[in-house]
């Protein structure tokens, strides 16, 4: 009889060297999930921004999903002198296996940025939130289940298959370093660290602890004001106990349309296409389109790993919306993100 430390280690994947976390191909379209430093650096007053993302659904009928929502701004920016107090809040799901296990991240990035000169910023900061994990064993299938033909649920399993879940307190920290020297010119530079609490992660015992996480992502932008065109080369790493990750690329943006400098009337719209390759594991292409404050962006996975026999190169599919209006106190001026 399979015994429940088994379910949890065969349908999470979260014991053991089996621990990897969270992560997105379009890692680049919104820092602040990478690290809590972000959170305030970018064109507008607000940013809100989703995500959504499946993966493996060429492999099994219970395809893994994961959905990310965020809120972030900057505070106080007009009665700080030398910068500003980024806020916001990080939401993220994710459902994966027949075992229907499901991890919920409520997050509160928050930092304090220092405008070491015109054209640049330097940041610190911090993320407490609450790390939920949800089990339920009903959907899966024991071998004392099967009658010969089938998998008959009918037949006791002779195991608990109810639900099990747990949350713990998590914590996160991070440096975040901006600078846009001149127009078309920009680079971002960021280290954070992520589960510094070590929270348990598994249900019956106590003696797995969630690896911490350490995040490594840097992004340029390179462009000039007698091309249409400018390089988004960028490049993201994490490190978690024996695991590690490495997705570097570039994206080509092409502006359809420049902002008007002087009178505001017209909004700046470009369209961006782009080429990835995360380490061992996937090609990656995206498509990006950007009109003012509104971006939307999709991207696709294709398997080059040893799992491609069953996955027939189908990796996951992913998209993302963004909306960063400015309302009228943005003194930063900073270049949008695209």
């Amino acid at each position: 009889m399979k015994n429940q430390i088994l379910i949890i280690a065969l349908f999470i994947g979260q014991l053991g060297f089996a621990q990897q976390d969270r992560h997105f191909s379009m890692f680049f379209a919104n820092p602040v999930q990478s690290n809590p430093a972000a959170a305030g650096h970018f064109g507008g007053d607000i940013q809100l921004f989703t995500n959504f993302r499946t993966q493996w659904f060429t492999v099994t009928e219970n395809p893994f999903r994961s959905f990310s929502a965020s809120v972030d701004g900057k505070l106080l920016n007009q009665q700080l002198n030398n910068g500003f107090i980024g806020a916001g809040i990080n939401f993220f799901n994710d459902i994966s296996g027949d075992s229907r296990y499901a991890m919920n991240i409520i997050s509160v990035p928050i930092n304090y940025s220092i405008e070491l000169n015109k054209t640049s910023y330097l940041s610190v900061g911090i993320q407490p939130g609450l790390h939920a994990q949800k089990l339920s064993g009903e959907q899966l299938y024991f071998d004392n289940q099967w009658d010969g033909g089938s998998f008959n649920t009918a037949i006791s399993s002779n195991e608990n298959t109810g639900a099990y879940s747990q949350s713990k307190f998590d914590l996160g920290a991070g440096i975040y370093f901006e600078a846009a020297p001149r127009e078309g010119r920009k680079i971002q530079l960021g280290v954070s660290g992520f589960h510094l609490t070590r929270q348990p992660v598994n249900f019956l015992v106590a003696s797995e602890k969630l690896y911490r996480n350490v995040t490594v992502f840097a992004k340029g932008e390179i462009g000039s004001s007698n091309s249409n065109v400018s390089f988004h080369p960028a490049i993201f790493s994490f490190f978690q106990g024996p695991n590690f990750e490495i997705t570097a690329g570039n994206n080509f943006v092409y502006q359809l349309r420049p902002a008007s400098k002087h009178t505001m009337y017209f909004d700046g719209t470009s369209i961006g296409f782009g080429l990835y390759y995360r380490s061992t594991d996937a090609l990656i292409a995206n498509m990006t389109f950007t009109t003012g404050s509104f971006s939307v962006g999709a991207s696709y996975d294709l398997n080059i790993s040893g799992l491609s026999v069953a996955s027939k190169g189908v990796g996951a599919f992913e998209m993302f919306l963004k909306f960063s209006p400015s309302l009228g106190s943005n003194r930063f001026g900073a270049p949008r993100i695209h």
